[in-house]
C-alpha cells in the first residue's frame, strides 16, 4: 500500500522538500539551492528504503537489507552540508581548508569500511564522524556569530536556523547513538522502543529548522536584505 511509505520521517522530509523548493528555486546562491537537490535525493533515497526493506522482509534469502542505500546517502550528506558551511563560515574566514580537511577523513573513513565489512553493513564509523564534525562545524559557526560585530536578527536569520536544525540533529543522534544499548531497552509502546521517538524527534527538528530557514532566505531575499 502506498499509505506504507508516507512515514512520520518521509512526510517531514517531503513537507521540507516542498518548502524548500518554492522557497529557494530562484535563489541566486549555489549553496543554499543546493538544498533543493539534497532533499530530493534525502526523499528518493528513504521511500526506495522502504521498498527494499519490504522485499527483504519478503524474501530475506535472495534480498539484501536495505543499509547499503543510507551507506550510499552519507556520500550526499556529507558532501552537501559540507557545502552549506564552507558558504556559511566563508563570511568570516576562508573555510576552504578546514571543509575539505574534514572530507578528506570522511572520505578515508568511508573507504576504510567498504574495504573492511562492504556496503552491506552500516558504515558506523564514518557516520559518527561525521555527526561529530558537523556538531564542531556548528559550534564554530555560533562562535564566529557571537563574535559578528553587525546586527542579526536571529529570529529570521536563515543560516542561524539551518545551522541550529545541524546541531539538534547531529548531536543528539550522537549521543543517543552512544547511549544506544541502554536507550534501546527501554520500551514505550509494545511496537516501539525509546530510540524510535529520540530519532523522529530529532528528525522533526531537523527539518523544522530547515524548512523555516528557508522560508526566512525567501523572504531576506525578497526584501532585499542581508542574505547572510
Amino acid at each position: 500500500m502506498i499509505s506504507e511509505y508516507f512515514t512520520l520521517n518521509t512526510s517531514v522530509e517531503i513537507i521540507c522538500f516542498i518548502v524548500a523548493f518554492f522557497c529557494l528555486i530562484k535563489d541566486k546562491s549555489p549553496a543554499w539551492k543546493s538544498m533543493i537537490l539534497f532533499l530530493l535525493i534525502t526523499c528518493v533515497t528513504e521511500l526506495i528504503g522502504i521498498y527494499i526493506k519490504k522485499l527483504y522482509l519478503a524474501d530475506t534469502v535472495h534480498v539484501r537489507p536495505n543499509v547499503w542505500i543510507y551507506n550510499v546517502l552519507i556520500i550526499f550528506q556529507a558532501g552537501f552540508t559540507s557545502f552549506m558551511f564552507s558558504h556559511l563560515l566563508n563570511k568570516y574566514i576562508n573555510s576552504k581548508p578546514i571543509i575539505l580537511g574534514g572530507l578528506a577523513v570522511l572520505f578515508i573513513l568511508y573507504v576504510v569500511e567498504v574495504y573492511v565489512h562492504g556496503v552491506f553493513e552500516k558504515h558506523n564509523i564514518t557516520t559518527t564522524s561525521m555527526s561529530v564534525w558537523f556538531v564542531l562545524l556548528s559550534l564554530f559557526y555560533f562562535y564566529q556569530l557571537h563574535k559578528d560585530a553587525g546586527y542579526i536578527d536571529l529570529k529570521f536569520s536563515p543560516a542561524f536556523w539551518w545551522v541550529s536544525g545541524i546541531l539538534f540533529f547531529y548531536f543528539g543522534r550522537t549521543a543517543c547513538n552512544l547511549f544506544y544499548y541502554k536507550l534501546s531497552l527501554v520500551v514505550v509502546t509494545p511496537k516501539h522502543y525509546l530510540t524510535y521517538y529520540i530519532y523522529n524527534t530529532l528528525n522533526i527538528l531537523l527539518y523544522a529548522c530547515w524548512s523555516y530557514a528557508f522560508i526566512c532566505r525567501k523572504w531576506l531575499t525578497t526584501t532585499s536584505k542581508n542574505l547572510y
